[in-house]
């Protein structure tokens, strides 16, 4: 696994086991968890690959660690 996430913001997936698109995690305010996104493109108006939601970062790294993701993430300058 090689994820340091960034939230709000696109990240390729370059490897890993069942996905390839551009990951996105966010944070839900209202439920105090992690949204992780996967889309086609780097869009949100892209078709959706993966929609889950998380309850802690520690369980959105299981997740992610279960993957084998490897997430190259855009350039900080450039948010969502």
């Amino acid at each position: 696994m090689s994820l340091n996430v960034v939230l709000d913001r696109f990240g390729e997936i370059i490897e890993g086991n069942h996905y390839r698109g551009f990951c996105h995690i966010s944070r839900d305010t209202e439920e105090d968890g992690f949204f992780v996104m996967v889309y086609r493109q780097a869009d949100p108006q892209s078709d959706v690959l993966l929609s889950e939601w998380f309850p802690s970062m520690q369980a959105v790294n299981h997740f992610v660690r279960d993957q084998s993701w490897v997430v190259y993430w855009q350039d900080q300058h450039r948010p969502l």
